[in-house]
């Protein structure tokens, strides 16, 4: 009887460590990953892309091109489902007073760049653009944006 009572206790601790051990440190995340082409040029580097999630899945994400490309690690990854996609690219070069079009950009006529959006609306903030991202992956999304 005395061996069983021990049995018990030490059958648990084998049981929950390996659960635990099994368990995903991601907690469903997943690596989220892609291209995206302007016209059949690759985005600027500093470009973005968000993920809005579509299925309640309580993962949104958002990435900056470098060298035309993105990245979403897994540790901060998207829970599989559908979502919204919206890109955005600045041209970093449009000067802009938004006080005095006249004069030049910024307070006293400082250097303030608001940056004219390359990305047409219907791939940015008018976007319906989606991609599934699955359990199995991979889940690349390359986008080529006309």
């Amino acid at each position: 009887m005395a061996r069983i009572r021990r049995a018990v206790p030490l059958g648990m601790a084998v049981v929950v460590t390996f659960v635990v051990g099994c368990s995903d440190p991601y907690a469903g995340r997943l690596e989220v990953s892609g291209s995206a082409k302007l016209k059949g040029k690759s985005l600027p580097d500093g470009a973005t892309v968000t993920f809005i999630p579509q299925d309640n899945q309580g993962t949104e994400g958002q990435a900056v091109f470098t060298g035309g490309k993105y990245v979403i690690p897994r540790p901060n990854g998207l829970k599989a489902g559908k979502y919204l996609v919206r890109l955005s690219a600045g041209d970093g070069k449009t000067a802009s007073n938004p006080v005095n079009p006249d004069e030049p950009p910024g307070p006293g006529g400082g250097s303030n760049i608001i940056s004219k959006d390359l990305i047409p609306s219907d791939w940015g903030l008018k976007s319906k653009q989606t991609v599934t991202v699955t359990a199995e992956g991979p889940n690349v999304f390359d986008f080529d944006i006309p």
